[in-house]
């Protein structure tokens, strides 16, 4: 078998290797053709086949039996009276023969049936030694073929070489190579003595695919066909320049003179002395085969242009099979006069010697016809193609596809792509778009619709956000481990596993291990041929879905191949992959053995470290003193937290429990992310606590302290400073905590019995609601402007807004005096009192009053009380904003509670600067705090 063959496209041209066969005493005598019906047989060349049989030959030899068959019907029935010996001469590796003769076409076609293909195993085969066998047992003159996939072995041999040239000049043979393969290069020696042996003897080198061997036999049957003398030799050259100009004499009469190339030949371009018609019997990238009738005698020029080393044979052919009579060719052939000699030649469709020409069957073979994609029906002298759905016929002897993407015959989405393809079409959705390309739809998973760490899934019309880690298949099979090795030596091809079937997510459990290895796996591990291990390293659980690549280990190579694949890291400590097959068979994926059964924490992964493979913190946590701890900070609204990761602390032998005692602060534990987290409440003054506020901010900061312990008879304290600094807008509730002697109030309230909260309400000196009144008591003037601020303080749930249902105020702590002013009815303020404005009531978690001052009537009354029922509106169940038309609200329907501030104390002067005066009356406040508690069930 020849691991390094590379099939490439026929570069070819077929050459007339037809001369005189004269007396020799090498090889078998010649014996006559003993066809009865000829008297007196014509000498033609004899044909050899050198055949490499090694075991890479084994596709090709099917093939080559088939065309051989056919090639040598056709000559026959053009050349009937031809006599040749054909022989057959195999070689393998590292025996020649055997070598076969006959003058049978039959017997030739029953060799063919005895070739097997055997043996080998490396590269380059004995070529030269081959031929030489060949040369040996041939008649002089003979046309041989070489066929093979390989490049010689034995070119270094200058014996064996010199006499195989030797060989060539003595018996005037013609030799072609047919290849299909090469080891090295096409430039390397053992290649390019193929082009010096074929140049020796004006033959050519074909480098081709198999597919296309008929298109060397198409040839054959034309230059086999005539007697051995009806040719000569006119040009012949090898080149490598891409463009050049050759020229040639023709110094006598020729029935046609035929231009042959092999090589990649762009264009042949001829002139001579007169005007020519040339036929082009094969025109294609690969090479050329021309033929001009009649050519004139004189001056020739080639014009060559092509895009590598390149071959150029020009041979002058003389008219046999003449006639004295026209009358005597058949009634499907033509006669042609060749300077006058006279020529039956059969029609196109018709096959023979031009005095008996006899129907082809076009149908019988799938290279003489057009009908590859059709139905081929034979008639006399044509045949027709009966063309299926996707193709038309633009004649009666091809069939061609049909463009229907150019055509606009596709059904396609508007918004597709149209793929035209052989009979048919395909089409395909654009990006971002989902479907099979006849139906389009948005593709949401193209809009990062899925939180991180999900995979989105489309469907028909809607869309799927799934966590992989928990929506997988696992794979439990010990045989994936790495230590698993299975010996070529002692295993057949069935034992190695293959995971080419993966599609999916895919979670590793059991003995063999639960995680891909980091590192390179020899060929043969992971009970395969070729393991496939991460070549990168695993993503945390912060990291969400990661992409990675996944290699194969193959012929030294750690990366032969490679597969993109997708991980998540999931919170139980595991991994899942996204696997889509493997590159190739076999192939499968490996774990890793040091991993199996080991559960670590959520900031731990399983790792080989200081005290072997165990958990340890992951690289983003790793630490190696105190002085490395860097706890997450994280801004509440009610406190700071500092978070520490326990993998730290286990690393430093460290107990964050000694912290506990500390009565200044509060302690989390949390396990589902493995830290330990230390509370400071943002309360002024609060085991010093200390805050800084400026305009627009108010900023927190707190000390931590920590030393680590003396342990045994020595030590060497380590300590770290921790500061934890927060800075907060300023709102009402950040302000209101600055506040050391606020009056507060405190209800509860019950809103479905779904949670707790707590509403504050306070008095604010302007409508920037940041400055709360502080001390015990607040003395307005009734030219002075009432700013009142309410807030919801905590709670996570972010569907509640806070409701001013109903305020009003009395000259008694009544809330059931009968002297009763309104600023808000029914959530509305009160159209009467222009100075009333509520800034905000049910949109956002603070609600915003304002009144200017005012007293009531009647000298007894200095003092006002204020009475309010406030509630809590769920936004998720319907609008929560007042519609105040005609002054009331409508459909606002909460649960409310009732709160009493004051009394509030008339003074006459005010004890800040007025911000309005246009009330009669005053009214004083105290700093009030209105706090309502809503109790989580």
């Amino acid at each position: 078998m020849h691991y390094t063959m590379h099939q490439v496209f026929l570069f070819l041209t077929l050459v007339s290797m037809t001369s005189a066969f004269g007396d020799s005493t090498i090889g078998p005598s010649y014996v006559t053709s003993p066809n009865p019906l000829c008297s007196s047989p014509t000498t033609s060349s004899s044909l050899t086949y050198l055949v490499d049989t090694t075991g890479s030959m084994g596709n090709y030899l099917s093939q080559l039996k088939l065309v051989n068959s056919w090639i040598l019907d056709r000559v026959t029935a053009r050349f009937p009276c031809g006599a040749r010996q054909y022989t057959m001469v195999e070689y393998n590796d590292p025996d020649v023969g055997p070598v076969r003769y006959t003058q049978s076409k039959q017997d030739f076609g029953n060799y063919f049936n005895t070739l097997s293909a055997s043996g080998g195993g490396d590269c380059p085969e004995l070529t030269m030694k081959g031929l030489e066998m060949a040369l040996i047992n041939s008649p002089p003159k003979s046309y041989i073929l070489v066929f093979t996939d390989a490049s010689a072995a034995d070119y270094g041999n200058t014996t064996l070489v010199n006499n195989v040239r030797s060989l060539i000049t003595t018996t005037k043979s013609q030799v072609t190579f047919l290849v299909t393969g090469y080891c090295n290069t096409t430039n390397s020696p053992d290649f390019a003595i193929y082009r010096d042996i074929a140049a020796l003897s004006f033959g050519h080198v074909y480098l081709f695919s198999i597919s296309d061997i008929n298109k060397v036999f198409n040839y054959l049957d034309y230059t086999l066909s005539m007697p051995s003398n009806s040719s000569t030799q006119l040009f012949s050259g090898e080149f490598t320049a891409l463009a050049h100009n050759e020229s040639f004499s023709i110094i006598k009469n020729f029935s046609s003179i035929m231009i042959t190339t092999s090589g990649l030949v762009y264009s042949v371009q001829v002139s001579g002395p007169n005007l020519i018609s040339m036929d082009k019997l094969v025109l294609e990238v690969w090479g050329f085969v021309l033929l001009i009738k009649r050519p004139t005698r004189g001056n020739w020029a080639l014009n060559v242009t092509a895009g590598g080393i390149h071959s150029v044979r020009v041979e002058g052919l003389t008219a046999f099979n003449t006639t004295s009579s026209c009358s005597k060719c058949h009634v499907n052939a033509t006669c042609e006069d060749y300077y006058g000699s006279l020529q039956c030649l059969c029609k196109s469709g018709f096959i023979g010697d031009g005095i008996d020409c006899t129907d082809i069957d076009e149908c019988a073979y799938s290279w003489t016809n057009n009908c590859s994609v059709g139905i081929c029906s034979n008639n006399i002298g044509s045949y027709t193609c009966k063309c299926p759905s996707g193709f038309y016929s633009p004649t009666p002897y091809s069939c061609v596809d049909i463009n229907e993407c150019l055509n606009s015959l596709s059904r396609c989405h508007p918004l597709a792509t149209c793929v035209n393809t052989n009979g048919n079409y395909s089409c395909s959705c654009p990006y971002g778009y989902f479907g099979d390309g006849f139906n389009c739809e948005v593709n949401d998973c193209s809009r990062g619709v899925c939180a991180a760490g999900k995979e989105c899934v489309k469907t028909s019309g809607s869309y799927l956000c799934l966590d992989p880690c928990s929506s997988y298949i696992a794979l439990n099979e010990s045989w994936r481990s790495s230590l698993n090795y299975v010996p070529s030596s002692y295993a057949i091809y069935s034992d190695y596993k293959c995971d080419n079937y993966l599609n999916g997510w895919y979670r590793f459990i059991g003995s063999g291990g639960v995680r891909m290895p980091e590192t390179c796996i020899s060929s043969f591990y992971c009970g395969t041929h070729a393991p496939m291990w991460l070549n990168g390293v695993h993503p945390t659980t912060s990291d969400g879905i990661v992409n990675r690549t996944a290699c194969a280990t193959w012929s030294g190579s750690c990366c032969l191949w490679s597969s993109n694949i997708q991980i998540k890291a999931c919170p139980g400590g595991y991994h899942v992959y996204k696997i889509s097959g493997t590159p190739a068979c076999t192939l499968a994926y490996c774990t890793d053995p040091n991993t199996n059964n080991a559960t670590c924490e959520a900031d731990e992964e399983w790792r080989l470290g200081s005290q072997g493979y165990g958990c340890y913190c992951k690289s983003q946590y790793t630490v190696s003193s105190l002085a490395d701890m860097r706890p997450e900070l994280t801004c509440g609204t009610n406190e700071m937290k500092a978070s520490f990761h326990k993998c730290q602390a286990k690393a430093l032998n460290f107990d964050l429990n000694s912290f506990k005692s500390n009565a200044c602060f509060q302690f989390q534990d949390d396990r589902f992310t493995n830290t330990f987290s230390i509370l400071s409440r943002l309360e002024a003054g609060n085991c010093g606590l200390q805050s800084y506020q400026n305009s627009t901010h108010v900023t927190y900061v707190s000390k931590l302290f920590i030393t680590s312990e003396a342990s045994g008879i020595i030590t060497r304290n380590e300590s770290l400073t921790v500061s934890m600094s927060c800075s907060y807008p300023l709102d009402m509730q950040i302000t209101l905590s600055q506040v050391l002697k606020a009056i507060v109030k405190s209800v509860v309230v019950s809103v479905g019995g779904t949670g707790q909260f707590t509403v504050s309400m306070a008095l604010f000196t302007d409508s920037s609601y940041k400055y709360p009144y502080t001390g015990s008591q607040v003395s307005l003037s009734v030219k002075d402007t009432l700013y009142i601020g309410a807030y919801i303080q905590g709670g996570d749930n972010s569907t509640y807004v806070v409701l001013m249902k109903n305020c009003y105020a009395t000259p008694s702590s009544d809330p059931n005096d009968p002297v009763k002013h309104y600023i808000i009815k029914d959530s509305c303020p009160n159209k009467q009192d222009s100075t009333i404005s509520v800034p905000q009531n049910g949109v956002s978690r603070e609600g915003r009053l304002q009144v200017q001052m005012f007293k009531f009537v009647g000298d007894a009354y200095d003092s006002v009380y204020l009475h309010c029922a406030l509630g809590l509106c769920n936004t998720v169940t319907g609008s929560c904003v007042p519609t105040c038309s005609g002054g009331r609200s409508a459909g606002v329907d909460v649960e409310t509670r009732d709160v009493t501030l004051g009394p509030i104390v008339r003074t006459a002067v005010s004890s800040h600067v007025p911000i309005s005066a246009s009330a009669s009356s005053i009214i004083y406040i105290p700093a009030l705090l209105l706090m309502v508690f809503f109790m989580f069930l």
